[in-house]
């Protein structure tokens, strides 16, 4: 499940595991692995994909949001990007 969700945040953010290793440190083909759902996450990802992407973190945990917590997921930030553009 958690799993599942990290890759539809690589998918949703269009990011490459090369992307991830420089952002997170984490090497990228441990991130390959998780996208090919030959590794599951473990804590020291869930603590880098917090660090450099807080916003989806109870998201990646739960599969729930709290947009007035600030806490939402890619689909949440991808309709607010498509609105902004539309009214903007």
């Amino acid at each position: 499940m958690i799993r599942d969700r990290v890759i539809e945040l690589f998918d949703a953010l269009d990011l490459t595991s090369k992307k991830m290793e420089e952002l997170t440190g984490i090497d990228r083909y441990k991130w390959g692995n998780i996208r090919g759902r030959k590794q599951k996450v473990n804590e020291d990802y869930l603590e880098a994909l917090a660090r450099v992407f807080p916003q989806y973190s109870y998201w990646i945990m739960t599969g729930e949001t709290i947009p007035e917590a600030g806490q939402i997921s890619p689909e949440i930030e991808k309709a607010r990007k498509e609105n902004s553009l539309k009214t903007g």
